[in-house]
């Protein structure tokens, strides 16, 4: 009886205690993800292959964000919230090979209909914004998140600073 109620014990500790892990930070291929996924999203940024990616971008890539960083866009696998493939990007830190995922996806600009909308003179639908001599990040297009999703507005793009203390984008309101 005593052997039984201490596994029922080590089950339930592990049971509980799993949430709590689920998103820690990973560390695989030279690489640590500072955080794996979101509440309420797909998005998984420790899967194998991602981690490959990252690591594959970290030897192959140069600096070019922040002096010292990579900002990493790439369409996901995953299906937005209008039906098609957004782009999510992380910030990888060269120097500690460290990669934080950004919290948003982002979409091509669209109306409330879900018609194009050019974000440029040259007709463009999407446009990244940022260099290497700053930590600022600007994007004009759809944001794509649970509770926060928010359409492109004519000439107001959506700009995020680099918070060098929380180690994430942090999004700038005007």
């Amino acid at each position: 009886m005593l052997r039984s109620t201490k596994l029922l014990f080590a089950v339930s500790i592990l049971v509980w205690g799993f949430p709590s892990i689920s998103n820690a930070a990973i560390t695989k291929y030279g690489v640590t993800v500072s955080e794996c996924d979101f509440d309420y999203e797909n998005e998984k940024f420790c899967t194998d292959d991602r981690l490959k990616s990252y690591a594959n971008v970290l030897k192959t890539g140069e600096a070019n964000f922040d002096g010292d960083k990579i900002l990493y866009l790439f369409e996901t696998n995953e299906t937005g919230f209008v039906g098609q493939k957004p782009y999510r990007l992380v910030v990888i830190d060269t120097s500690t090979k460290t990669v934080h995922p950004f919290g948003y996806a982002l979409s091509p600009a669209s109306d409330s209909y879900g018609n194009p909308v050019a974000v440029n003179k040259a007709g463009a639908i999407v446009e990244f914004d940022f260099n290497i001599r700053s930590d600022r990040f600007c994007f004009s297009g759809n944001i794509d998140a649970y509770r926060m999703s928010d359409n492109y507005e004519q000439g107001k793009p959506f700009c995020f600073k680099f918070d060098k203390t929380e180690q994430e984008l942090v999004r700038e309101y005007y």
